[in-house]
């Protein structure tokens, strides 16, 4: 397997199918590749989706994860990707799904072992935006990463990177987790500038007190440096 792209999902039933639709017809030219939706405990008619979209996209599978958490799905995707390549994209439709080639071809072409998209705009409001540049800001100057977005996605890193990093953020931290072993394991970083859309359906799951799991991971992992 080539490439497998996991996505986490949380009550996004309604995203789901344009996501499924977008996605493959993004990678329908790429060979052997296979994509993963994590239904992570939702609450909604997700399953019923999910039944529906891996009848129409053979190339779909789907697992549940009970426990809530946007890195516990991340994690539970990873150990059933078969890819040699793995990655993610949200599920809320706001990147689009043919930015993996891109990002896929980014990393090949230049041999990284980690690459991943930076937003040059971002649709969720002022606040958000602000708090993602000081965020961005600080992550920098405490861990000496020179790149524009440490949470942008789709990210997509080697089977090798992902064995040795040793992933076990089971929360929103996962995402700059990736980034710390990363720099820290010295492997060669890539980004890719991407434009984002506006969330049409759903809802964010990001809430106040997703800083605050930011600020205390960061504090944690720079000590350890």
């Amino acid at each position: 397997m080539n490439l497998s792209i996991v996505i986490p999902a949380y009550n996004e039933a309604e995203n789901l199918n344009i996501l499924a639709k977008r996605i493959t017809n993004a990678l329908e030219s790429f060979e052997n590749y296979e994509v993963i939706i994590v239904d992570n405990a939702s609450t909604d008619n997700t399953q019923k989706v999910l039944n529906e979209i891996k009848q129409k996209h053979p190339e779909i599978i789907s697992i549940y994860e009970s426990k809530k958490g946007f890195g516990n799905a991340l994690l539970a995707g990873f150990r059933v990707a078969q890819g040699e390549v793995i990655g993610y994209i949200h599920a809320d439709n706001q990147m689009d799904p043919a930015d993996i080639i891109r990002i896929y071809q980014n990393l090949k072409e230049n041999s990284f072992s980690v690459c991943k998209a930076s937003r040059l705009d971002r649709h969720d409001g002022l606040m958000r935006l602000i708090i993602s540049r000081v965020y961005n800001l600080l992550f920098r100057v405490m861990f000496a990463v020179k790149l524009n977005d440490i949470n942008g996605s789709p990210k997509l890193f080697t089977r090798q990177f992902f064995n040795d990093a040793n992933l076990t953020s089971k929360d929103w931290f996962i995402d700059p987790e990736i980034m710390i072993k990363a720099q820290k394991l010295k492997q060669k970083i890539g980004e890719v500038p991407i434009h984002t859309a506006t969330r049409n359906h759903g809802s964010s799951q990001v809430r106040a007190t997703t800083i605050w799991e930011f600020i205390k991971n960061m504090v944690r992992y720079w000590r350890q440096k």
